[in-house]
């Protein structure tokens, strides 16, 4: 079957790296399983402008594994929008228009010269939309990812159109993300976008589907669950010493036990109340070989979090904010956790607990939304604002190496329930499910 998939999300993350978010990694991955797979015919796509086009090409050159695979578009309007662009560059650029045009005139020529670039380049813009459509014609499946299913692949209605949906956070609570009008949110357009008769939605997680079934009104037959998976060349039990140590120096944490919490440094993150209840357990059980480790980079609103570190001047030194690790080093710095905390609100899957359980490392986190589907029997779950109870949790971890070694073995097991070959496995049978029920 021919499936045009759209990787927009992996074109908005090579301009802009704050972007490589969970939801690049879902897109990535399981465009790399359907690129494996004999029962598609992929072809890449993306939904928003020739530049992120252009950043989609440039993501696809420098990633191996998609570096064989065509992205849908027009070389020739390609190339004459870049030219457009390089011409625009140099109109912006006053002294190499002066050396062009000389003084006289200049303003008058290049405000005119500006206009009629900018008119062009809308209408190549339009043209390119056009030459979407022959890929559209051609293809059995289009894959929507996180952005809208266009008006161009609605036009076709004998395409089967998906669309993958990681959570409806943004619209059951915008105050996580410092939203005013939920409907200018890219999750509110991109729902807004499904036809509920005739489209087909994939959900990361049981709890998403529920929600959306809920929120629309579609039926569960048109909506598949893929869970997701964690890379076994990222994520595995790092038992070298050597690479613990050098990975422990590198982001400036100190030889002693810590806890570890990776995510985006953001409200919904819970991560305040993590800090206070690190603060409340050493205070209180006099504990001082115990560190905090903060993994991740800063997210909306971070600033209450470096501000909640401040309020404890005794331990603030023992609350490590290490920015964004690299995905080689990832291993260690789980693997040599004492515990994985994930205190999180509210959440579409929750990567990071698994992440951590296919490491070996004990898990604690909420027990809402999709995260008990996560984390199963294998972790321990606390309400998420209950600090007495995730105090008492750290505590019992950290006082039994019994019960650390016994979550641990249960973390392993529980993480062999997920992988990204199975989470593709089952996208793919969503499409023949969806070209069987004509």
């Amino acid at each position: 079957m021919k499936v045009l998939y759209d990787i927009s999300v992996l074109g908005v993350g090579q301009y802009n790296p704050l972007a490589k978010t969970g939801v690049a990694r879902v897109i990535e991955n399981v465009a790399s399983g359907l690129a494996k797979s004999k029962d598609c015919d992929l072809l890449f796509c993306e939904s928003l402008s020739v530049d992120i086009l252009n950043a989609c090409l440039s993501y696809c050159n420098s990633n191996q594994r998609f570096k064989t695979i065509p992205i849908a578009h027009s070389s020739w309007i390609l190339n004459l929008y870049n030219k457009l662009q390089e011409i625009n560059k140099i109109l912006k650029n006053s002294n190499q228009v002066k050396d062009t045009i000389g003084y006289r005139e200049q303003d008058e020529l290049e405000k005119e010269l500006t206009e009629y670039l900018q008119i062009s380049v809308s209408r190549i813009e339009k043209a390119y939309g056009k030459t979407q459509l022959k890929y559209l014609e051609n293809a059995d499946i289009f894959h929507a990812n996180y952005y809208p299913i266009n008006d161009q692949a609605k036009a076709f209605p004998e395409l089967h159109k998906f669309l993958t949906v990681c959570d409806l956070i943004p619209l059951k609570y915008p105050e996580f993300f410092g939203i005013k009008n939920k409907e200018e949110h890219v999750v509110y357009q991109s729902i807004a976008s499904i036809d509920k008769d005739k489209d087909w939605v994939i959900c990361i997680s049981q709890s998403t589907k529920n929600e959306l079934c809920d929120y629309i009104g579609i039926d569960e037959s048109r909506v598949f669950v893929t869970h997701l998976g964690a890379a076994k060349e990222i994520f595995y039990p790092c038992q070298d010493k050597i690479k613990i140590e050098s990975v422990r120096k590198k982001y400036g944490i100190p030889e002693s036990p810590y806890l570890l919490s990776l995510s985006t440094l953001e409200p919904r993150k819970n991560i305040a109340h993590l800090i206070r209840c690190f603060a409340k357990l050493v205070g209180e059980q006099s504990i001082q070989d115990l560190q905090l480790v903060l993994v991740g980079t800063q997210g909306w609103d971070y600033k209450n979090i470096l501000q909640e570190i401040s309020n404890y001047d005794s331990i603030k030194n023992r609350i490590i904010i290490t920015g964004r690790v690299a995905d080689e080093d990832l291993a260690a710095i789980y693997s040599d956790a004492l515990v994985f905390i994930y205190p999180s609100l509210y959440e579409g899957f929750g990567l990071p607990p698994l992440e951590a359980m296919q490491c070996g490392v004990p898990v604690i986190t909420s027990n809402t939304s999709s995260l008990p589907e996560v984390v199963g029997n294998a972790g321990i779950m606390v309400e998420p604002k209950n600090a007495d109870e995730l105090c008492h949790s750290i505590l019992d971890i950290y006082n039994t190496p019994s019960l650390r070694a016994d979550m641990s073995l249960k973390s392993l097991e529980q993480s062999k329930k997920f992988s990204w070959e199975k989470c593709t496995q089952e996208t793919i049978e969503s499409y023949k499910f969806s070209l069987l029920a004509k």
